[in-house]
């Protein structure tokens, strides 16, 4: 009759495997954040709360390139790029809302981390013109 285990059913074993990296790419995000929404099968302390939080990581970090180029009349332009990073991190916030993780630590996590990245970019830019143009 042949074997019905979970190693045969290779859609099984593909929806269980599937992993994300780490990513800047806010569309690679959203493709992402939706395969995790659709493929997850179960839920655990784990997963997939560290495949969001390598995607969450993707976001801040992008956020915090764009803070750092954001220099005065530059910030304007770099406006609609950070809305899709912002975007980006509401998409993940649902997906992290659907598998019923905590809603206050994430955005808590989110707000601190967005406000610290703003203190440093502003730091660091204040350093590089005083460096370099004082």
């Amino acid at each position: 009759m042949g074997n019905w285990g979970d190693d045969v059913d290779y859609e099984a074993q593909g929806l269980k495997e599937f992993n994300v990296r780490f990513t800047i790419n806010f569309k690679k995000i959203y493709n992402d954040v939706t395969e995790i929404s659709e493929r997850t099968l179960e839920r655990t302390e784990k997963h997939p709360k560290d495949q969001l939080l390598l995607l969450w990581g993707g976001a801040m970090t992008g956020i915090f390139i764009f803070f750092l180029l954001c220099y005065q009349m530059l910030s304007i332009a770099m406006l609609p790029i950070l809305a899709f990073y912002v975007i980006a991190l509401v998409r993940i916030f649902k997906c992290w809302k659907e598998f019923k993780y905590s809603s206050a630590q994430y955005w808590l996590m989110t707000v601190f981390t967005i406000l610290g990245s703003f203190a440093l970019t502003r730091v660091l830019q204040f350093l590089v013109v005083k460096a370099f143009f004082s």
